[in-house]
């Protein structure tokens, strides 16, 4: 995940906002890190080559 970054603090209060609190904002978290992976490697894989 070189160059991406994730607010914790704002991402957690976002999840306890919408009413996540203990493992499930914890769940919420790592969803959106893996979500926020994923799509890093998919713009590397898909731009081109130099």
């Amino acid at each position: 995940m070189a160059g991406l970054t994730l607010d914790t603090a704002g991402a957690l209060a976002a999840a306890r906002d919408l009413g996540a609190a203990g493992w499930a904002a914890a769940d919420l978290l790592l969803a959106i890190r893996i979500g926020m992976a994923e799509g890093g490697a998919e713009r590397s894989a898909s731009a081109p080559a130099a």
